[in-house]
């Protein structure tokens, strides 16, 4: 599995590289986020976030509106960059291993989704009210995947259906169910983490199991499926 870095950590080092933002300005977004993962938006107040900064009140609001204001700093490059590079970087690393059947591919995407969700529930909880609140960050989450990672996917794709491994769907189906079935359990584990009552392990299994079984050219097909003919 590859090396999963923390979203939180990912956000404080791309803060200490962009020489555009303050060092004031990059103690108060780092201290939002921490503070946004453990309690909650709605939760913290800006006097906290000020304290946990180590700066005056007045100083976070000469360098921001508002708490709003500090939401939108912090969601801009997470969305836009931040998060698409981490997710394309777990891509690249299943499109890169030897994966040579069905089983072996879905297994290894599965498990370090699994991985990134388990490691970043807290992150991933501020981002998803994001996502059902504001259009142009739900637009960038759902453009996430790069060309590149979507044409290698396609050719890995490809020669899956050519070994007979893989159903003979159109590729953007395919893509569709894998990850409406990851998003549905990313959705759930993140806003419902009080129905957590499987290990990763299990969550592996299930998904891994309903994905290759749906996917594999030698399931049982619908008695009334005329969508191929």
């Amino acid at each position: 599995m590859s090396e999963i870095e923390t979203i939180q950590a990912y956000y404080a080092a791309s803060l200490g590289k962009d020489g555009r933002i303050t060092r004031t300005k990059r103690q108060i977004l780092a201290a939002a986020l921490d503070l946004f993962a453990e309690k909650g938006y709605e939760e913290v107040g800006t006097r906290e976030i000020a304290e946990r900064a180590g700066v005056a009140e007045g100083t976070l609001f000469h360098n921001f509106v508002n708490k709003n204001g500090i939401l939108d700093a912090i969601m801009q490059p997470i969305v836009q960059n931040i998060l698409p590079t981490m997710l394309n970087t777990l891509d690249q690393a299943v499109l890169d291993s030897p994966n040579q059947t069905l089983q072996a591919f879905v297994v290894a995407l599965v498990r370090d989704r699994v991985a990134f969700v388990t490691r970043n529930r807290a992150s991933l909880a501020v981002i998803l009210s994001q996502f059902f609140n504001n259009a142009q960050d739900r637009a960038a989450v759902l453009g996430m995947v790069s060309p590149s990672i979507l044409a290698q996917a396609n050719e890995a794709m490809d020669r899956l259906k050519a070994a007979r491994e893989l159903v003979d769907w159109p590729n953007r189906m395919i893509l569709q169910l894998v990850f409406s079935t990851i998003g549905g359990y990313l959705v759930e584990q993140v806003l419902y983490p009080q129905l957590d009552d499987l290990s990763d392990e299990q969550l592996i299994h299930y998904l891994s199991d309903f994905l290759v079984n749906g996917l594999s050219p030698r399931r049982i097909p619908l008695q009334d499926d005329n969508t191929a003919s």
